[in-house]
């Protein structure tokens, strides 16, 4: 029997290019291995992203792990400071691919919250976001899902026509409890960070920046044509891409809570010479991408040190509608707020 999550689950229209995946998923376990046990264990899901391949700061934290398969996804399970956590590494490139991950892990546990660490290309011009800069997902948008014109006119929405009864998801937002929790944890994390001169950090004192009501763009496509990423901002406002705006509704779809930060890794604003806008780095030193990465995972577990008994705790929301005061996104920078109750 499904758990009481997934028997509430709407059973109609999502978004065309995930809703078959989703719904197959039964089908594709009857055809091969069976479903693991449902673990009901509160705990809090992390997606790891593939690339870059720096993991060992969220394993090395585990304590008591144990495995588990499901078709080609591996979920390690087990507590990072007393919190019980299950942690997943996508088994290939792609936000779609991490998309099914994530629902394949409401599917087999008792989520909280889900959490995804991860990088994301700087959309902003130089001198107002660098690598290692922090954007917080206080709103996710598709910015590849559009309607393109003859003229080359951008229309935010593949589909404006809605049929009656269909359910529609455009942007999603964090929920403004966690989305507190997390700018406190990247506060710290920011303030015993340096950012080393190859990275050209905004900040006078080299720390990162941190977006606190960060707009994070998905979509399928790398962009390195600033006329194009340019055209997409007009329409859906985002500051850097390859947010996970589609793990965010496979966790939405099943009211879990979904929380995000990522860490700037490259940036063709900054970095207008250089291939996909990342920066050389020194010899012997990591890439800005392992680099930025190290920094949202250190954000990551923060958050489950200080917080993770809370959330497990909590009820929190996942929010379809804005649910922030007006204009916080005009000033992302200003935390308003959010910091108000930090330890």
């Amino acid at each position: 029997m499904l758990p009481p999550r997934l028997l509430r689950a709407p059973a109609i229209g999502l978004s065309l290019s995930l809703i078959s995946v989703f719904v197959c998923l039964p089908a594709a376990r009857a055809q091969g291995s069976p479903a693991p046990a449902y673990d009901s264990t509160p705990r809090i899901g992390v997606l790891i992203p593939k690339g870059p391949p720096d993991y060992a700061l969220w394993y090395d934290s585990l304590r008591d792990p144990h495995i588990v398969k499901d078709g080609p996804f591996v979920y390690t399970a087990g507590a990072i400071g007393g919190v019980a956590v299950v942690v997943t590494v996508q088994p290939t490139d792609g936000e779609v691919m991490r998309a099914l991950g994530a629902i394949t892990m409401v599917h087999d546990f008792n989520l909280r919250v889900v959490l995804y660490p991860g990088t994301s290309g700087g959309h902003l011009p130089k001198g107002q976001m660098s690598v290692g800069d922090i954007v917080l997902g206080a709103k996710n948008v598709d910015h590849g899902n559009y309607y393109l014109s003859p003229a080359g006119e951008i229309e935010a929405g593949e589909f404006n026509a809605i049929q009656p009864g269909m359910l529609h998801y455009g942007p999603l937002y964090a929920d403004p409890q966690l989305l507190s929790m997390i700018a406190c944890s990247a506060a710290r994390v920011a303030a015993s960070t340096g950012l080393p001169a190859w990275l050209a950090p905004v900040s006078k004192d080299a720390h990162p920046q941190i977006f606190y009501y960060g707009i994070q763009g998905s979509s399928t496509i790398w962009s390195d044509n600033q006329a194009y990423t340019d055209a997409t901002m007009k329409v859906f406002h985002e500051i850097d891409e390859d947010g996970d705006w589609y793990s965010n509704l496979a966790a939405t779809i099943y009211k879990v809570p979904f929380l995000e930060v990522s860490t700037i890794s490259n940036s063709i604003y900054a970095f207008p010479d250089r291939s996909h806008g990342t920066p050389a780095q020194p010899a012997g030193e990591p890439d800005s991408h392992v680099f930025a990465q190290r920094i949202s995972n250190r954000i990551g577990l923060d958050l489950i040190a200080r917080y993770g008994r809370r959330i497990l705790a909590g009820t929190f929301t996942e929010p379809t509608a804005d649910p922030f005061p007006a204009g916080v996104f005009d000033r992302p920078k200003d935390p308003q707020g959010l910091l108000a109750n930090c330890p």
